[in-house]
């Protein structure tokens, strides 16, 4: 959840310092749909990958790098013109990539969460979406009155920090779930069948649709 507080925090910033650095409406969009575009190619990768290694360092290492992400944020927001949404646009292309993790952290909790218990821990994450864009704005508002321009990212940023040391102990107490299980890395070692066409129809347009709402 403290990583989706940081996600709202800057998210509806992106628009008032797009305004203050002069940039059109194409690159203000640019800057906002870049996180969305990564999440959706990524989301597979980071998927994949987890299933080779295990939940526990690919959720702790995207968190990690989404905490540069952010501070790559807040420097860019400190300069001006051109490099200002040069950097801050690039830095929502990491984030973007970083938080694709959320596929595994659905995979993490179908891991360690009964059968007849899953979909309640699963609606965790849609809470946790919720409360990130409620607490989210507040404290970008709060902390960019009375801490500057940079706030709001130097702030995302130690959030992502606590996000990781929370998670580092967490995830560590779920013992071999947090690692690759012996079914896991059986399954990925299997070769990749291709999917029927019939399938991607239904499957593509569905995955496109929820990254665009």
């Amino acid at each position: 959840m403290i990583d989706l507080v940081g996600f709202g925090l800057i998210l509806p910033l992106i628009p008032i310092y797009s305004k203050n650095f002069h940039a059109s409406g194409f690159v203000s969009g640019a800057i906002v749909s870049s996180y969305s575009l990564m999440q959706f190619i990524f989301a597979p990768v980071w998927g994949r990958l987890s299933d080779r290694v295990g939940r526990r360092p690919v959720l702790l290492g995207s968190t990690a790098c989404a905490c540069m992400s952010y501070v790559i944020f807040a420097i860019g927001s400190g300069l001006s013109g051109n490099l200002a949404l040069g950097v801050m646009f690039l830095s929502r292309l990491f984030a973007g990539v970083c938080g694709a993790n959320i596929t595994v952290a659905q995979a993490y909790i179908a891991d360690i969460t009964p059968p007849e218990k899953r979909s309640a821990k699963m609606g965790l994450i849609g809470m946790a979406f919720g409360l990130g864009f409620i607490l989210g704005p507040v404290l970008g508002g709060v902390s960019s009155r009375y801490f500057g321009i940079t706030a709001p990212g130097w702030t995302a940023a130690s959030l992502c920090a606590l996000s990781v040391r929370a998670a580092g102990g967490k995830l560590a107490a779920g013992g071999a779930f947090g690692h690759a299980t012996a079914a896991h890395r059986a399954m990925a070692a299997r070769p990749a069948r291709p999917a029927p066409q019939s399938a991607y129809r239904h499957i593509f347009p569905g995955h496109i649709l929820l990254h665009l709402f």
